[in-house]
């Protein structure tokens, strides 16, 4: 099932729409953009409010087909300047292939940091799709269109592989508070709740599959066991079909916390905030139940079945379940299933080597304990940051599943963030298999948000000679408070 099973995943990683924004995630004011690594990062942050306006992450790698770097085929997609023709190539050889793709738009959210304890809201829109261990062979012959000489004749046997992908809005509240603070030890928890409204939902698991390509038109399948769980209608993308709920849990633990390297003012940037931190997490654990407009389809063929035209079968996201019944053996049902959010377990090491210059080294693993799950690549990322409250820049290293090499950059500029992780495949600089693009617009504050006067109080260790103000040195005061707080 070429597009149903592919196209949706491994093309559209390479039409250009993090993981987990290595760039930001780690930062010491990442915010709402660090809670989904992480969401002990708001407990104590060096701000006491953040206003996130609009934040995105657009990710998606495939281990199969890639772009040699001649073609420089993302700017020249941006600057609307392809050449007609074929420019992917497929990668050769045996083994298992994967592919993983997301999206995460954070909307309007909200958080507000007492020191001690911290709560914030946050709003989401996010997409999450992976393809695992799908043969080499197989792969070959649903990007041929079956019309694969070279492969004509001969009987395959794929072994287990699945597929996944959810659409879902989320709405979550995350509460964290200080376990304890000592001279040279310091304990931090949070949990992130989160209510999902379902979307798209669509899951396959291939326990196995056998076929033998005869010609451009016909396949044979011999002995196909699979379930394809189906919540995708031609009405569009914004369309309530399930609900769920899941929740992010994070701790971290920082070694000679310095209290003062966290006050919200600019003097902090002179301060190391601790020796090291370690933060462990366990992330994306939850479900949601698509009940409405979803389908069930069981395929069991255990003898020869003739698909004739499957090289030019129409596989829109409606039409998938009567293709198969009508062409294999299966059943249909009207009903609903559960899919399982992309679960892993984090770690993060972040060592200061000064006040203002980091080294951090994360790794993720994911946790796939069933087919009608999501699976989040496995991760393992070096990184080394400049940070302070008004400017910070990242340059880091990733290991995707352990073995994709690449790099990326990260740049916080006030309110703005912007960065990519996979940034030599970004700009054309190598084979572009991945493609990685993240912004953000948020604002952080130390009193109230729009609340009058300057966002720092004045303080007599900052304007010692100052007791009584005229309008001019009033002026003259607000702006060197805002300066003190680094936000001016």
């Amino acid at each position: 099932m070429k597009k149903a099973i592919f196209a949706f995943l491994l093309l559209y990683s390479l039409q250009g729409y993090s993981q987990e924004m290595w760039g930001i995630s780690n930062s010491n004011y990442s915010g709402n953009m660090g809670i989904f690594l992480n969401p002990s990062t708001i407990v104590g942050a060096p701000y006491k409010y953040e206003i996130n306006f609009i934040a995105a992450d657009f990710f998606a790698e495939n281990t199969y087909i890639y772009f040699p770097q001649r073609y420089k085929i993302i700017p020249r997609t941006i600057t609307n300047d392809v050449a007609p023709g074929k420019q992917y190539f497929f990668r050769t050889g045996g083994g298992l292939q994967q592919g993983y793709s997301h999206i995460l738009i954070i909307g309007p959210s909200y958080i507000k940091n007492l020191g001690d304890h911290a709560w914030g809201l946050h709003s989401a829109f996010r997409t999450e799709a992976s393809l695992t261990d799908i043969p080499t062979s197989l792969a070959y012959a649903f990007y041929g269109n079956f019309r694969t000489p070279d492969i004509f004749g001969i009987r395959t046997s794929a072994p287990k592989f699945s597929l996944a992908e959810a659409t879902w809005i989320e709405l979550g509240g995350t509460y964290g508070k200080v376990r304890f603070d000592t001279e040279k030890h310091y304990l931090k928890w949070a949990a992130t709740g989160n209510l999902l409204i379902g979307m798209n939902g669509l899951y396959g698991d291939f326990r196995k599959t056998e076929y033998t390509i005869l010609d451009t038109f016909n396949t044979v399948f011999h002995n196909v066991d699979a379930t394809i769980g189906n919540a995708i209608d031609n009405d569009g993308l914004i369309s309530f079909r399930g609900a769920g709920l899941s929740t992010t849990l994070g701790a971290t633990y920082m070694k000679k916390h310095n209290s003062g390297g966290f006050e919200c003012n600019r003097s902090n940037d002179k301060i190391k905030k601790y020796d090291y931190r370690i933060g462990v997490s366990l992330m994306d654990l939850g479900t949601i139940r698509y009940f409405r407009k979803s389908q069930v389809v069981n395929v069991m063929t255990t003898t020869d079945r003739l698909w004739t035209g499957i090289d030019s079968a129409d596989f829109s996201a409606g039409g998938i379940n009567p293709l198969i019944a009508t062409n294999l053996t299966a059943t249909v049902e009207d009903k609903g299933f559960y899919m399982w959010l992309p679960t892993a377990l984090s770690a993060q090491f972040d060592y200061s080597f000064t006040s203002k210059i980091y080294g951090n080294l994360s790794v993720v693993k994911r946790i796939h304990f069933t087919a009608n799950q999501i699976a989040r690549a496995d991760q393992v990322n070096l990184s080394g940051r400049y940070e302070t409250r008004s400017f910070e820049g990242n340059v880091n290293f990733s290991l995707y599943e352990f073995k994709q090499p690449s790099m990326g950059i990260g740049l916080r500029y006030k309110f703005f963030v912007i960065g990519s992780d996979r940034l030599l495949q970004l700009i054309g600089l190598s084979d572009v298999q991945a493609f990685d693009f993240f912004f953000g617009f948020k604002w952080q504050f130390c009193k109230r948000p729009f609340s009058p006067g300057p966002d720092c109080a004045l303080t007599t260790n900052i304007f010692p000679q100052k007791t009584n103000f005229f309008p001019a040195e009033s002026a003259e005061i607000s702006q060197k408070s805002q300066k003190a707080c680094g936000l001016y």
